[in-house]
């Protein structure tokens, strides 16, 4: 494990621990981790929310979404996609994704796939703000779960591809600024 990945494992895993600590479930939990862009918040919040963009960014890591149903830029819409995750694992599912402009915060609850094997309730939600000092964002991604059973593993094993994803979107977005 590289030292960027072995830091979002420990910051996550302080961030569990202190969730057990106060009579959280084993089978209920969140992780959280953040990650400084170079890019500005408003563009890499963009980036993200439009479906069609995120593929052509980590192309090798996602093939294009379908919309199932609405419009993919509309809070509420439903769409269908695969994946391939840092370890190669490749994967499925079907979300609905809600968003506020506001906030620049998306949020993906899973419906069906391959998720849906282990987890009852899978809920990602990107956050982007902007750094203090005016240059840059800090990218927050948190995934809110509830385990399927006690053999359900915690989802630490996403972490490695969202940081992957999240460097290789702010690569493409300021190189093509």
């Amino acid at each position: 494990m590289d030292s960027v990945s072995a830091a979002l494992v420990f910051h996550s895993s302080i961030y569990l621990c202190a969730m057990a600590h106060h009579g959280v479930s084993g089978l209920v939990g969140k992780i959280v981790t953040e990650l400084e862009v170079n890019c500005n918040a408003d563009e890499f919040y963009k980036i993200l929310k439009r479906d069609e963009d995120v593929p052509r960014a980590v192309s090798d890591l996602f093939p294009p979404v379908k919309i199932a149903k609405g419009d993919g830029l509309v809070s509420g819409c439903i769409k269908e996609w695969d994946c391939v995750l840092a370890d190669g694992k490749a994967m499925s599912g079907k979300e609905e994704t809600t968003h506020n402009d506001e906030t620049r915060t998306l949020r993906h609850r899973e419906l069906e796939g391959d998720l849906m094997k282990d987890y009852k309730k899978f809920d990602s939600i990107i956050e982007v703000n902007p750094k203090p000092n005016g240059h840059g964002s800090i990218v927050t991604w948190s995934i809110e779960y509830e385990k399927m059973n006690e053999d359900s593993p915690a989802p630490f094993a996403y972490l490695a591809s969202f940081h992957q994803n999240v460097v290789e979107v702010d690569s493409h977005l300021c190189l093509s600024e």
